[in-house]
């Protein structure tokens, strides 16, 4: 046998407690396995094992090698699963948690695609501005924006989000159009609000910062809220781009202060999930497609 088989061998003699055990659940003679720890005894230089007749015991050596061999045992099974799961179409139940805004602009319009491509996987969505607890919820994904905590989770990230500054062509009509940051005092700022108090825009103004205060007559904790605000012409906007882009792009808003980039540039969006040395098929497709959609 190899070193390789020898460690698995050993591996599973500590598991089972005994030789014999062990020769029945590979289906050998006891006294093959005897020899074959025997020979890796011999090869290490250190005996692994106390030995009586009834039992087995780990020496200190044994106890050593022990912690070192089942970490590489395991990751020799964890890469046989990780290439065998390659040829399994993803399929199953997938539990993802998304905030409501994110959902239903951007991954309700290419849901269809993603069914066509893997039939098999059922998706539940749990939305809600609050990052719920993936463990204690069982859910397989959250995509989460923003810089993340040390959470001890797994996060691969997807992209970067980028807002815009933006009205509807009717508003800037009746109240003018913004030419520089500081103006926005004198106009009707439809903000994203989660708490009370003073709210600010922050511009870049050639390497300079700008804390503009902003106020208006209405704020709210929903994106797609505001937008539809903006787009019936109540007011200026603060939107992460892919909420508008069908917007911008049909000049139902228009983009402002374009020479002034807003703080911070863009933030980052994260699919996050429970530490698991290998993602299972219904979870890395919805993740890699994701990632695709948003390039």
């Amino acid at each position: 046998m190899n070193n390789l088989s020898n460690m698995q061998l050993f591996v599973k003699v500590v598991e089972e407690g005994s030789f014999s055990a062990t020769a029945r659940y590979f289906g050998i003679m006891p006294s093959s396995v005897s020899r074959q720890i025997s020979h890796l005894e011999n090869e290490l230089g250190a005996r692994l094992f106390h030995r009586t007749t009834r039992k087995q015991s780990l020496t200190e050596a044994g106890q050593i090698y022990y912690q070192h061999t089942l970490r590489i045992v395991a990751d020799i099974e964890e890469a046989k699963r990780a290439v065998s799961q390659l040829a399994e179409s993803p399929s199953g139940h997938l539990h993802v948690t998304v905030e409501t805004d994110f959902a239903v602009t951007f991954i309700a319009p290419v849901l269809p695609e993603f069914f066509i491509r893997y039939p098999k996987v059922q998706v539940r969505f749990s939305m809600n501005t609050d990052n719920l607890d993936i463990v204690d919820n069982a859910m397989d994904l959250a995509i989460r924006f923003g810089h993340l905590g040390d959470s001890g989770l797994i996060a691969r990230k997807l992209a970067m989000s980028s807002s815009v500054i933006c009205a509807s062509p009717d508003y800037l009509a009746t109240y003018g159009t913004p030419s520089h940051p500081s103006q926005l005092g004198k106009h009707n700022c439809l903000s994203f609000r989660t708490a009370a108090g003073k709210n600010y825009w922050k511009f870049n103004d050639q390497g300079k910062t700008l804390d503009i205060p902003i106020s208006g007559s209405l704020n709210a904790n929903n994106l797609t809220f505001l937008k539809e605000n903006a787009l019936t012409g109540q007011g200026i906007i603060m939107i992460p781009s892919w909420m508008v882009h069908s917007a911008l792009k049909e000049k139902l808003l228009i983009p402002l202060l374009e020479d002034f980039p807003l703080l911070p540039s863009a933030t980052p969006i994260h699919a996050v999930f429970a530490h698991n040395r290998h993602l299972a098929p219904k979870v890395r497709a919805f993740v890699d497609f994701l990632a695709e959609k948003l390039k």
